[in-house]
């Protein structure tokens, strides 16, 4: 993951935590929102990604209150993933970056078809893909 962490450095100018953070909380959105054999498949070809998922997803956005709320359907997983990214201090043009270098390093490493089925299966993600 770390290759991936220097792209979004990169890309967007963040320092290395906060991109891993900002990473994490994307894989956790794929990781508890995806069809979870495609994503057992997918993170088996990025390793690091469960560890960063897991790491960075269990603030909270699965419990109650409003964040539960949006997380948990009522809004989609990526509106709740969008507001924790913010709440981590990324804008919108640095969230778009994120998104962009995180789904290219995917296709580059697990293949253009697992990362859309993946991906795809998390509703409102996959005009994104």
């Amino acid at each position: 993951m770390q290759d991936l962490i220097d792209r979004v450095v990169a890309r967007t100018g963040l320092d290395a935590g906060k991109a891993e953070r900002a990473i994490g909380i994307v894989l956790n959105l794929v990781k508890t929102q995806g069809n979870q054999a495609k994503v057992a498949d997918l993170f088996a070809k990025l390793p690091g990604a469960d560890d960063l998922a897991s790491r960075y997803g269990g603030d909270g956005a699965r419990g109650g209150g409003l964040l539960g709320l949006l997380g948990g359907g009522l809004m989609g997983g990526p509106l709740a993933a969008i507001t924790k990214l913010k709440a981590a201090g990324l804008n919108m043009d640095e969230i778009k970056a994120l998104g962009s270098e995180t789904l290219s390093y995917a296709k580059e490493k697990a293949g253009d078809e697992l990362v859309r089925e993946a991906a795809g299966s998390i509703p409102g993600l996959s005009a994104y893909i």
